[in-house]
Protein backbone atom coordinates (compact mmCIF):
# COMPACT_ATOMS: atom_id res chain seq x y z
CA UNK A 1 0.00 0.00 0.00
CA UNK A 2 2.88 2.34 0.83
CA UNK A 3 4.38 1.90 -2.65
CA UNK A 4 0.98 2.59 -4.19
CA UNK A 5 0.70 5.80 -2.21
CA UNK A 6 4.15 6.90 -3.47
CA UNK A 7 3.15 6.22 -7.10
CA UNK A 8 -0.07 8.19 -6.72
CA UNK A 9 1.83 11.04 -5.10
CA UNK A 10 4.04 11.24 -8.19
CA UNK A 11 0.96 11.73 -10.33
CA UNK A 12 -0.43 14.31 -7.88
CA UNK A 13 -3.53 12.26 -7.18
CA UNK A 14 -3.37 11.95 -3.39
CA UNK A 15 -1.63 13.62 -0.49
CA UNK A 16 0.48 11.76 2.04
CA UNK A 17 -2.46 11.70 4.45
CA UNK A 18 -4.83 10.15 1.91
CA UNK A 19 -6.44 13.46 0.80
CA UNK A 20 -6.07 14.19 -2.91
CA UNK A 21 -3.61 16.89 -3.90
CA UNK A 22 -6.44 18.52 -5.81
CA UNK A 23 -8.57 18.63 -2.64
CA UNK A 24 -5.65 20.04 -0.63
CA UNK A 25 -5.16 22.85 -3.14
CA UNK A 26 -8.90 23.51 -3.15
CA UNK A 27 -9.06 23.71 0.65
CA UNK A 28 -6.15 26.16 0.71
CA UNK A 29 -7.89 28.41 -1.80
CA UNK A 30 -11.15 28.07 0.11
CA UNK A 31 -9.43 29.21 3.31
CA UNK A 32 -7.99 32.26 1.56
CA UNK A 33 -11.44 33.22 0.28
CA UNK A 34 -12.86 32.94 3.80
CA UNK A 35 -10.57 35.84 4.74
CA UNK A 36 -12.64 38.01 2.40
CA UNK A 37 -15.63 37.59 4.72
CA UNK A 38 -14.07 39.97 7.23
CA UNK A 39 -15.41 43.19 5.68
CA UNK A 40 -18.68 44.07 3.94
CA UNK A 41 -16.76 45.94 1.23
CA UNK A 42 -15.12 42.65 0.20
CA UNK A 43 -18.44 40.85 -0.29
CA UNK A 44 -18.51 41.08 -4.12
CA UNK A 45 -14.95 39.75 -4.28
CA UNK A 46 -15.78 36.90 -1.91
CA UNK A 47 -18.74 35.87 -4.06
CA UNK A 48 -16.56 35.92 -7.17
CA UNK A 49 -13.72 33.98 -5.57
CA UNK A 50 -16.05 31.27 -4.28
CA UNK A 51 -17.18 30.93 -7.88
CA UNK A 52 -13.56 30.47 -8.93
CA UNK A 53 -13.08 27.69 -6.36
CA UNK A 54 -16.14 25.89 -7.75
CA UNK A 55 -14.91 26.25 -11.33
CA UNK A 56 -11.31 25.23 -10.69
CA UNK A 57 -11.94 22.30 -8.35
CA UNK A 58 -15.06 20.42 -9.49
CA UNK A 59 -16.13 17.24 -7.67
CA UNK A 60 -14.26 18.14 -4.47
CA UNK A 61 -15.54 18.77 -0.96
CA UNK A 62 -14.16 22.30 -1.20
CA UNK A 63 -16.25 22.86 -4.33
CA UNK A 64 -19.41 21.87 -2.44
CA UNK A 65 -18.56 24.25 0.39
CA UNK A 66 -17.69 27.07 -1.99
CA UNK A 67 -20.92 26.61 -3.93
CA UNK A 68 -22.98 26.71 -0.74
CA UNK A 69 -21.21 29.79 0.63
CA UNK A 70 -21.47 31.60 -2.68
CA UNK A 71 -25.22 30.98 -2.79
CA UNK A 72 -25.56 32.20 0.79
CA UNK A 73 -23.49 35.33 0.24
CA UNK A 74 -25.38 36.14 -2.95
CA UNK A 75 -28.54 36.26 -0.81
CA UNK A 76 -26.73 38.53 1.64
CA UNK A 77 -25.60 40.72 -1.26
CA UNK A 78 -29.15 41.04 -2.52
CA UNK A 79 -30.46 41.95 0.92
CA UNK A 80 -27.68 44.46 1.61
CA UNK A 81 -28.56 46.29 -1.59
CA UNK A 82 -31.67 47.47 0.28
CA UNK A 83 -29.65 48.98 3.11
CA UNK A 84 -29.71 52.57 1.83
CA UNK A 85 -33.50 52.82 2.08
CA UNK A 86 -33.77 51.31 5.56
CA UNK A 87 -34.81 53.88 8.21
CA UNK A 88 -32.19 54.54 10.87
CA UNK A 89 -34.40 53.17 13.66
CA UNK A 90 -34.80 49.89 11.74
CA UNK A 91 -31.15 49.26 10.92
CA UNK A 92 -30.66 46.82 13.82
CA UNK A 93 -33.58 44.62 12.78
CA UNK A 94 -32.33 44.87 9.18
CA UNK A 95 -28.94 43.38 10.12
CA UNK A 96 -30.62 40.80 12.33
CA UNK A 97 -32.51 39.62 9.25
CA UNK A 98 -29.25 39.46 7.28
CA UNK A 99 -27.71 37.33 10.02
CA UNK A 100 -30.61 34.89 9.72
CA UNK A 101 -29.60 34.39 6.09
CA UNK A 102 -25.92 33.90 6.95
CA UNK A 103 -25.43 33.09 10.65
CA UNK A 104 -21.66 32.73 10.29
CA UNK A 105 -20.85 35.62 7.94
CA UNK A 106 -18.34 37.51 10.07
CA UNK A 107 -18.77 40.96 8.50
CA UNK A 108 -22.44 41.22 9.50
CA UNK A 109 -21.83 39.54 12.84
CA UNK A 110 -19.35 42.20 13.88
CA UNK A 111 -21.58 44.95 12.49
CA UNK A 112 -24.49 43.81 14.63
CA UNK A 113 -22.23 42.80 17.51
CA UNK A 114 -20.74 46.30 17.67
CA UNK A 115 -24.22 47.74 17.95
CA UNK A 116 -25.07 45.34 20.79
CA UNK A 117 -21.79 46.11 22.60
CA UNK A 118 -22.42 49.84 22.46
CA UNK A 119 -25.93 49.37 23.83
CA UNK A 120 -24.63 47.16 26.65
CA UNK A 121 -22.02 49.76 27.56
CA UNK A 122 -24.54 52.58 27.99
CA UNK A 123 -27.53 50.71 29.40
CA UNK A 124 -25.53 48.92 32.12
CA UNK A 125 -24.10 52.16 33.41
CA UNK A 126 -27.47 53.89 33.39
CA UNK A 127 -29.12 50.98 35.20
CA UNK A 128 -26.38 50.72 37.84
CA UNK A 129 -26.49 54.48 38.51
CA UNK A 130 -30.28 54.79 38.67
CA UNK A 131 -31.41 51.38 39.91
CA UNK A 132 -33.88 51.21 37.01
CA UNK A 133 -35.03 47.58 36.92
CA UNK A 134 -36.54 47.89 33.45
CA UNK A 135 -33.25 49.16 32.03
CA UNK A 136 -31.36 46.38 33.83
CA UNK A 137 -33.58 43.78 32.16
CA UNK A 138 -33.14 45.54 28.83
CA UNK A 139 -29.35 45.31 29.19
CA UNK A 140 -29.55 41.61 30.01
CA UNK A 141 -31.78 41.07 26.98
CA UNK A 142 -29.20 42.73 24.74
CA UNK A 143 -26.48 40.51 26.22
CA UNK A 144 -28.60 37.44 25.51
CA UNK A 145 -28.99 38.54 21.89
CA UNK A 146 -25.23 39.09 21.68
CA UNK A 147 -24.52 35.65 23.10
CA UNK A 148 -26.98 33.97 20.71
CA UNK A 149 -25.48 35.90 17.80
CA UNK A 150 -21.98 34.55 18.36
CA UNK A 151 -22.89 31.10 19.66
CA UNK A 152 -23.54 29.98 16.06
CA UNK A 153 -20.13 31.15 14.86
CA UNK A 154 -16.98 29.01 14.91
CA UNK A 155 -14.15 31.32 15.90
CA UNK A 156 -11.00 31.17 13.81
CA UNK A 157 -7.45 31.65 15.19
CA UNK A 158 -7.01 35.08 13.61
CA UNK A 159 -6.69 38.55 15.25
CA UNK A 160 -10.16 39.81 14.30
CA UNK A 161 -11.81 36.76 15.83
CA UNK A 162 -9.68 36.90 18.97
CA UNK A 163 -10.67 40.56 19.36
CA UNK A 164 -14.34 39.59 19.36
CA UNK A 165 -13.86 36.75 21.80
CA UNK A 166 -12.36 39.23 24.25
CA UNK A 167 -15.02 41.83 23.45
CA UNK A 168 -17.73 39.35 24.38
CA UNK A 169 -16.07 38.84 27.75
CA UNK A 170 -15.95 42.63 28.19
CA UNK A 171 -19.67 42.78 27.45
CA UNK A 172 -20.23 40.10 30.09
CA UNK A 173 -18.13 42.14 32.52
CA UNK A 174 -20.30 45.19 31.94
CA UNK A 175 -23.42 43.16 32.68
CA UNK A 176 -21.79 41.64 35.76
CA UNK A 177 -20.74 45.02 37.17
CA UNK A 178 -24.32 46.22 36.74
CA UNK A 179 -25.81 43.16 38.43
CA UNK A 180 -23.56 43.34 41.49
CA UNK A 181 -24.10 47.07 41.91
CA UNK A 182 -25.83 48.17 45.11
CA UNK A 183 -29.33 48.58 43.60
CA UNK A 184 -29.45 44.95 42.41
CA UNK A 185 -26.83 42.67 44.02
CA UNK A 186 -27.90 39.73 41.87
CA UNK A 187 -24.79 37.59 42.35
CA UNK A 188 -26.26 34.34 41.04
CA UNK A 189 -27.22 35.81 37.70
CA UNK A 190 -23.95 37.72 37.52
CA UNK A 191 -21.92 34.55 38.07
CA UNK A 192 -23.65 32.75 35.20
CA UNK A 193 -22.93 35.65 32.86
CA UNK A 194 -19.30 36.22 33.84
CA UNK A 195 -18.60 32.50 33.49
CA UNK A 196 -20.05 32.67 29.98
CA UNK A 197 -17.77 35.61 29.28
CA UNK A 198 -14.78 33.59 30.46
CA UNK A 199 -15.78 30.82 28.04
CA UNK A 200 -15.25 33.30 25.20
CA UNK A 201 -12.15 35.15 26.39
CA UNK A 202 -8.60 34.55 25.19
CA UNK A 203 -6.62 37.61 26.28
CA UNK A 204 -4.87 37.41 29.63
CA UNK A 205 -5.90 40.98 30.54
CA UNK A 206 -9.64 40.43 30.12
CA UNK A 207 -9.50 36.94 31.62
CA UNK A 208 -7.76 38.19 34.77
CA UNK A 209 -10.28 40.99 35.25
CA UNK A 210 -13.20 38.64 34.67
CA UNK A 211 -11.78 36.22 37.24
CA UNK A 212 -11.80 38.96 39.88
CA UNK A 213 -15.54 39.41 39.36
CA UNK A 214 -16.12 35.67 39.10
CA UNK A 215 -14.34 35.26 42.44
CA UNK A 216 -16.55 37.90 44.07
CA UNK A 217 -19.76 36.37 42.73
CA UNK A 218 -18.57 32.91 43.74
CA UNK A 219 -17.99 34.11 47.31
CA UNK A 220 -21.61 35.19 47.49
CA UNK A 221 -22.81 31.68 46.70
CA UNK A 222 -22.09 31.09 50.38
CA UNK A 223 -20.90 27.47 50.60
CA UNK A 224 -17.55 26.29 51.94
CA UNK A 225 -16.42 25.12 48.51
CA UNK A 226 -17.38 28.52 47.09
CA UNK A 227 -15.04 30.28 49.49
CA UNK A 228 -12.18 28.00 48.42
CA UNK A 229 -13.01 28.58 44.75
CA UNK A 230 -13.21 32.33 45.32
CA UNK A 231 -9.68 32.34 46.72
CA UNK A 232 -8.43 30.29 43.78
CA UNK A 233 -9.99 32.57 41.17
CA UNK A 234 -8.75 35.74 42.85
CA UNK A 235 -5.20 34.39 43.12
CA UNK A 236 -5.26 33.37 39.48
CA UNK A 237 -6.24 36.93 38.58
CA UNK A 238 -3.43 38.37 40.69
CA UNK A 239 -0.87 36.42 38.67
CA UNK A 240 -1.44 38.81 35.77
CA UNK A 241 1.33 41.41 36.04
CA UNK A 242 -0.67 44.29 34.57
CA UNK A 243 -3.90 43.88 36.53
CA UNK A 244 -5.10 47.39 37.42
CA UNK A 245 -4.76 48.62 40.98
CA UNK A 246 -8.54 48.74 41.39
CA UNK A 247 -8.93 45.12 40.31
CA UNK A 248 -5.92 44.05 42.35
CA UNK A 249 -7.49 45.61 45.44
CA UNK A 250 -10.81 43.88 44.65
CA UNK A 251 -9.04 40.55 44.30
CA UNK A 252 -7.36 40.89 47.71
CA UNK A 253 -10.69 41.99 49.20
CA UNK A 254 -12.33 38.81 47.88
CA UNK A 255 -9.53 36.68 49.32
CA UNK A 256 -10.00 38.40 52.67
CA UNK A 257 -13.75 37.83 52.59
CA UNK A 258 -13.36 34.17 51.69
CA UNK A 259 -10.76 33.46 54.39
CA UNK A 260 -12.86 35.28 56.97
CA UNK A 261 -15.71 32.88 56.34
CA UNK A 262 -13.40 29.88 56.07
CA UNK A 263 -12.06 30.85 59.52
CA UNK A 264 -15.59 30.93 60.96
CA UNK A 265 -15.97 27.27 60.06
CA UNK A 266 -12.44 26.07 60.78
CA UNK A 267 -11.40 28.30 63.71
CA UNK A 268 -7.89 27.83 62.32
CA UNK A 269 -5.77 30.88 63.14
CA UNK A 270 -3.88 30.46 59.89
CA UNK A 271 -7.10 31.24 58.01
CA UNK A 272 -7.73 34.33 60.13
CA UNK A 273 -4.20 35.50 59.44
CA UNK A 274 -4.66 34.96 55.71
CA UNK A 275 -7.83 37.07 55.82
CA UNK A 276 -6.07 39.90 57.66
CA UNK A 277 -3.08 39.75 55.31
CA UNK A 278 -5.26 39.94 52.19
CA UNK A 279 -7.38 42.79 53.53
CA UNK A 280 -4.24 44.71 54.47
CA UNK A 281 -3.12 44.42 50.86
CA UNK A 282 -6.51 45.60 49.63
CA UNK A 283 -6.65 48.76 51.73
CA UNK A 284 -2.98 49.54 51.09
CA UNK A 285 -3.71 49.56 47.36
CA UNK A 286 -7.04 51.38 47.64
CA UNK A 287 -7.56 53.35 50.81
CA UNK A 288 -11.17 54.08 49.88
CA UNK A 289 -12.36 50.49 50.31
CA UNK A 290 -14.64 51.16 53.25
CA UNK A 291 -16.09 47.65 53.53
CA UNK A 292 -12.62 46.09 53.45
CA UNK A 293 -11.46 48.50 56.16
CA UNK A 294 -14.40 47.65 58.39
CA UNK A 295 -13.85 43.92 58.01
CA UNK A 296 -10.12 44.31 58.58
CA UNK A 297 -10.78 46.22 61.83
CA UNK A 298 -13.19 43.54 63.04
CA UNK A 299 -10.78 40.72 62.22
CA UNK A 300 -7.88 42.45 63.95
CA UNK A 301 -10.02 42.77 67.06
CA UNK A 302 -10.93 39.12 66.77
CA UNK A 303 -7.24 38.25 66.45
CA UNK A 304 -6.47 40.25 69.56
CA UNK A 305 -9.15 38.52 71.59
CA UNK A 306 -7.99 35.07 70.50
CA UNK A 307 -4.36 35.92 71.26
CA UNK A 308 -5.22 37.06 74.76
Amino acid sequence: MKSTCVVLLLFGLIGCGGQSALESDAQRMLASVRDLEEELDDLPQAVARYGEVSAQFPHTEAEKTARARRAMLEQVQTRLAEREVVPKDSIESFYEAVVEIAPDYFATLKKLGTNYSNQIHFTTRFAANTGAVQIKEQAIGIWEKQDRLWSRYTFRPIPSNRFWQDQLCKDALNITEMLIARPFRDYNRALDIINKGLDYALGEDVISRAKVYAAYCTFWQGKAEDFEQGVTLAREALKYEFLSDNDRARAYHVIGLCYAYIYQDSEDMAHLDEAIKALNEAVNIDGNMGEAKQLLKALRQQRGRVAS
